[in-house]
């Protein structure tokens, strides 16, 4: 990025002396040439700084989409472990209903053909 940067900077300084070139200067004011340098250093350094702040304001606007996201994606969570609770539990009622007349107690398993065996675990 630095070179992209210089590259702009020499752009710009060959632009200006071209246009230098072409205008009659002899009576206007000057610098010396540390000076000059100096200008354009101190150029060069905001054209850095405003490339560094458009990429970081790239990565807060993404990062501003993921925070939406992560929100959005945290309710439907929430829903979907409420849905997952209430589902368990109805399950468990269910399985309640059905099994405790039968007099199974303790880990058992449904066999998966008719007719459908309530069997105790060993």
């Amino acid at each position: 990025m630095s070179e992209e940067v210089n590259e702009v900077v020499n752009d710009a300084v060959a632009v200006v002396e071209e246009v230098s070139a072409e205008v009659d200067v002899t009576n206007s004011p000057t610098i010396n040439h540390d000076e000059y340098l100096e200008l354009v250093s101190m150029r060069q350094s905001i054209l850095e700084l405003k490339a560094n702040k458009s990429e970081v304001l790239e990565f807060v606007m993404v990062a501003q989409q993921y925070a939406q996201q992560l929100q959005a994606a945290q309710e439907r969570l929430n829903v979907l472990n409420e849905a997952l609770t209430e589902n368990t539990n109805a399950l468990q009622e269910r399985m309640r209903e059905l099994i405790e007349p039968l007099g199974v107690e303790g880990e058992f398993s449904i066999t998966d053909t008719e007719p459908h065996y309530v069997v105790p675990s060993a």
